[in-house]
């Protein structure tokens, strides 16, 4: 195995992502991109903002754990956190990785219940949290947040239905293939200037033990398939990264059966 690829993606915690790197989303950012505030009124959006608090975790800290009461939902200014979620047989699905813009924990906050995953900072994160109370003390003036809250859990529910269509595939290739495209649409970055249309999956961000989590594989296979990626040409691999050099191709082996 050259050493390109095994460094690629790095076995352990993420520690390499920081502040300075994180994308970020600052002073309105954090909410202009967040679906919630997108579906309310200026007047509610106001309401919410004023009740947010700033809150900072750091590397592989969690912001919750799955069954803990859903006290508030967030929304991250800086960064990136793993959603993951306990099964029944004791494995654990890293089903998300979102950044910037994004929000989480609102499913538990709907339902005025506990929370169905884990949240975890990779890196170094900046959240906007906002209570539960919040929301239902609105709602009984308002059916307006009721229902941006459920276009949330809805747009969410679909994307986890969509990651847990890996699980479900028959081979390695299939599930490494279905969960870097999944990445590439939820955290991929533009390589250069942009003009090519190619999308780089950051190494410092995505690790080894990521992909097994996602794909249900060891990390010796999966360094093989990337390895036999880079040489068919549907991958390259530099700085610890992977650029998806053809996506058709990466496409394709989703319906890979050996």
């Amino acid at each position: 195995m050259n050493n390109s690829t095994s460094n690629a993606i790095r076995g352990g915690s993420a520690s390499g992502v920081n502040a300075n790197t994180a994308p970020v989303c600052t002073g309105p950012g954090w909410k202009n991109k967040a679906i919630l505030f997108q579906e309310l009124s200026a007047e509610l959006s106001e309401k919410l903002e004023k009740s947010a608090v700033r809150q900072s975790y750091t590397n592989g800290e969690n912001i919750y754990l799955q069954e803990d009461e859903a006290e508030f939902l967030y929304i991250i200014e800086r960064g990136h956190v793993r959603l993951s979620h306990l099964r029944e047989d004791g494995s654990t699905f890293l089903y998300a990785i979102i950044t910037a813009g994004k929000s989480f924990g609102e499913l538990g906050v709907f339902q005025r219940s506990v929370h169905a995953d884990t949240a975890c900072a990779l890196g170094d994160v900046v959240v906007h949290k906002i209570r539960r109370s919040a929301f239902h003390l609105i709602n009984e003036s308002s059916a307006e947040i009721c229902r941006a809250l459920a276009v949330v859990v809805a747009k969410h529910y679909r994307a986890y239905i969509e990651s847990t269509r890996c699980l479900s595939l028959p081979s390695l290739s299939a599930r490494l293939a279905h969960a870097m495209l999944n990445l590439l649409d939820s955290i991929g970055t533009p390589t250069g200037d942009g003009q090519d249309g190619k999308l780089m999956i950051s190494g410092s961000i995505v690790t080894q033990s990521d992909l097994g989590a996602m794909a249900r594989g060891t990390r010796s296979n999966i360094n093989r398939r990337l390895k036999e990626w880079e040489r068919a040409g549907i991958i390259k691999i530099q700085d610890r990264s992977i650029t998806v050099l053809n996506r058709t191709m990466l496409e394709r082996n989703v319906l890979n059966t050996d």
